[in-house]
């Protein structure tokens, strides 16, 4: 089975896409930022932590979800490529990692309820250089955030493909309609950002043009 990694910008849907990915009846669980690919640990560490959940990792996926963009060496998307490497050479074929993108003014607000300069530097910087390496590299794709709350059915089918995960509609419809600690997914979560008094451009399509590996 896959080992998944979730990762993605702090506060742009990473919570809400491993609660999903959780859900998933051949998951046998996704671990909630403990970071363990983070430390200087070998691989069998890794695994030793994981079967702790999952003592049957031949039946059931499992995984781990990282967010970043609070540390320095977050900036320019060090801290991000490197656990994403580290991951991709720890489990080989069995690697999966799931980069979910989030509009910008959504990802700032979400926070702190405004769009703070060193939030916006963070964005700004490390954003398009972790896109632009998850696109080298197969095992790797982007979930838009948008497009997964507005048509749910058919973006987690292809989250679920593409994680070598059961696809079939009944599974997805029933995984979007199982109770999650955030709610059930809701279309009013995009562009939120919308029914607030922001007075700041960006091209959000020039954004997700840069992703090559779009789920």
């Amino acid at each position: 089975m896959v080992k998944i990694l979730i990762t993605g910008f702090r506060h742009s849907g990473t919570t809400m896409l491993m609660s999903l990915v959780r859900a998933h009846p051949q998951v046998g669980w996704i671990e909630f930022e403990e970071s363990y690919i983070d430390y200087d640990k070998p691989k069998n560490w890794i695994l030793m932590q994981g079967r702790k959940k999952v003592p049957n990792m031949k039946k059931y996926a499992w995984g781990e979800k990282i967010p970043w963009g609070t540390r320095d060496t977050d900036v320019n998307g060090k801290r991000a490529i490197r656990i994403t490497k580290k991951w991709l050479k720890f489990f080989g074929g069995k690697a999966r990692v799931l980069h979910i993108l989030r509009h910008p003014f959504d990802v700032a607000i979400s926070g702190v309820g405004k769009i703070g300069k060193k939030d916006w530097k963070y964005i700004s910087t490390t954003v398009p250089i972790v896109i632009d390496y998850m696109n080298t590299r197969p095992k790797c794709a982007t979930i838009v955030y948008e497009d997964l709350v507005i048509r749910p059915q058919i973006h987690l089918r292809n989250i679920f493909q593409f994680l070598n995960l059961d696809s079939d509609p009944k599974t997805v419809q029933k995984i979007i309609d199982t109770p999650l600690k955030f709610g059930k997914i809701n279309a009013d979560r995009a562009f939120a950002f919308r029914n607030k008094n922001i007075n700041k451009d960006f091209d959000y399509d020039k954004l997700i043009e840069r992703v090559k590996k779009r789920l």
